[in-house]
């Protein structure tokens, strides 16, 4: 008879759980996600030039952020996992309150996790998947903590790659990039002096804040994002060096955060 009641008290602690589990209604990750994928739309829309699209939904344990980008610059498969999650770590971070807090506790409890999924102008997409647990760890970290070096090297290597443009542009023989004392810096080195021979300082230093102006304007509302991402990798603005083949000769035009603003 004991352990007929001991097996009837456990059939009722089993149907009591069960029934609980069912009697939870939808998981609150639901509603959180339609005002996300409201808010995220927004940020979006207020971002034409540099977002396609951002989209949030929820199912199964998972909820997904799928970003269009319609800057034809921005090519996917440069970012890495540690970069996007350091840009996660900020957005939240800049978020924090009760949503923050459901999602996250919510997230534990079902364990579930979030996905992140980019999509260029040419079509490549890449998935960056981020657990529970990671996500409670982006909140609390300090960027030094975030795998700070790798993503420093990847951006590094992002504005490296605009390098082939810049030479260009002006048609210097060749373009160098490298973060030197806290500037972004590119180095055009042209084939004689007389290609710069028309610029000093201050026109050099203007020809370049029209064009960043132009291309942070056009980040609209995720230029803060942008900008708050270099300033804490410690870049402090950008630098242009023009220099003659000897590599002696030339100019320097250094451009801080507050002259773009």
């Amino acid at each position: 008879m004991k352990v007929l009641n001991l097996l009837a008290v456990v059939l009722v602690v089993l149907g009591l759980a069960s029934c609980s589990k069912k009697a939870s209604g939808p998981s609150p990750l639901e509603a959180q996600a339609e005002r996300l994928d409201g808010e995220l739309g927004t940020l979006a829309e207020e971002s034409p030039m540099y977002l396609q699209s951002i989209d949030a939904a929820y199912a199964e344990g998972t909820l997904s952020v799928d970003i269009a980008f319609s800057d034809t610059l921005v090519n996917v498969a440069d970012y890495s996992d540690a970069l996007v999650q350091f840009v996660l770590a900020q957005y939240v971070k800049a978020h924090t309150g009760a949503n923050l807090d459901e999602i996250a506790n919510t997230l534990t409890k079902e364990e579930g996790k979030i996905l992140i999924k980019l999509t260029d102008t040419k079509g490549t997409s890449r998935d960056y998947e981020v657990s529970a647990a990671r996500l409670r760890n982006l909140i609390k970290l300090r960027p030094m903590e975030l795998n700070y070096n790798e993503v420093r090297t990847n951006v590094s290597d992002i504005f490296e790659s605009r390098c082939a443009a810049y030479a260009a542009q002006y048609n210097a023989s060749s373009c160098e990039f490298s973060i030197d004392h806290s500037f972004a810096q590119y180095t055009l080195t042209f084939p004689n002096t007389r290609a710069f021979a028309g610029l000093n300082q201050a026109s050099l230093t203007g020809r370049y804040v029209k064009m960043l102006k132009e291309q942070y304007t056009n980040y609209g509302a995720c230029r803060t994002i942008i900008e708050d991402l270099l300033k804490s990798l410690s870049i402090d603005g950008y630098r242009f060096v023009y220099l003659a083949p000897d590599g002696k000769s030339g100019l320097t035009a250094g451009i801080p955060w507050r002259t773009l603003n």
